[in-house]
């Protein structure tokens, strides 16, 4: 009788034992379970602040609300802070795309010049544009994910607001690959910043290749 009374403590024992197993892995699930909806939670979070990001810089430009010169902003959306009331077309020369931008008479405003060039993390691209007069209207940032950026001021971007194009030189055989390139800086009469080498370097030649690329097509207008 004793054996079988050990026999089923025993049993019960085991039962119990099992039964606490099962929650802890339950439990873990749960926790795993948590620990994933956060990470859910998270990445919808980053989302929705690029969303918000995004539709606060289309609503800046709709009203009116110029988004900075070395913030993201689409190509659309430079041209209309560049030529207010322009519309743009895409042409295609020999160098490759650029927008040609006419008023509502069909008078040619400007053209806008699209660069790239690799930086410190990625590619910077940027929206260069020059007025039918041959004046530079701005330089706008498109896109860029430089941990450096934050060393690139708004004021770098203004120095070619204004900018005769007839004060530039132009390097048409610039090294592409060149690094401190102060060829390119002293032909377009700005300055390098200092503390983003790669970053600024990348600018510098994207600004070039807009001048180049606008001076290819101008006598074909």
């Amino acid at each position: 009788m004793r054996s079988l009374s050990h026999f089923f403590i025993s049993l019960l024992a085991l039962s119990i034992l099992s039964c606490d197993d099962g929650s802890g892995e339950e439990n873990n699930g749960n926790v795993n379970n948590f620990n994933n909806l956060n990470n859910v939670n998270n990445i919808n979070n980053v989302n929705n602040i690029n969303n918000i990001n995004n539709i606060n810089n289309i609503n800046n430009t709709n009203n009116g609300i110029r988004i900075p010169p070395n913030e993201n902003k689409t190509e659309i959306q430079a041209l209309a802070q560049l030529f207010p009331g322009g519309t743009p077309e895409r042409v295609t020369s020999a160098s490759g795309e650029y927008y040609l931008v006419r008023d509502g008479a069909q008078t040619v405003l400007g053209y806008g010049l699209v660069a790239t060039h690799y930086g410190f993390n990625g590619q910077i691209t940027t929206l260069l544009g020059v007025s039918a007069a041959g004046v530079t209207v701005g330089l706008e940032t498109i896109s860029q994910r430089e941990s450096w950026w934050y060393y690139i001021p708004e004021s770098w971007f203004t120095q070619f607001t204004g900018l005769p194009t007839a004060e530039i030189t132009l390097l048409p055989g610039y090294d592409q690959n060149c690094y401190r390139c102060t060829v390119l800086y002293e032909a377009l009469g700005v300055d390098a910043v200092s503390g983003a080498t790669y970053t600024s370097d990348a600018l510098i030649k994207d600004a070039m290749d807009g001048y180049l690329h606008w001076d290819e097509v101008v006598p074909g207008e």
